[in-house]
């Protein structure tokens, strides 16, 4: 008897791959940012501070991403 249950192939490179990436990302520069206040040592509220603003960017940029994609499938759409 078959499965009723359907592969999917991997998104590799896909939209969902490249979000899950971004949120990872966001999650350890998070991360990082507490151990370094937690911890202390030099300068730890400026690291904390960078560690932040990268994950921003990352955000900003996963976001902006987001956009064009969506664009240019509406824009691919209209066209067919």
């Amino acid at each position: 008897m078959a499965s009723d249950t359907l592969e999917k192939p991997l998104d590799v490179g896909g939209p969902i791959s490249r979000r899950a990436a971004a949120l990872a990302n966001v999650k350890w520069f998070r991360a990082l940012a507490w151990r370094v206040l937690r911890e202390g040592g030099p300068q730890a509220t400026l690291r904390a501070a960078n560690a932040r603003a990268a994950a921003w960017i990352i955000l900003r940029q996963a976001r902006r991403d987001a956009l064009v994609t969506r664009l240019a499938r509406e824009a691919l759409d209209r066209q067919i």
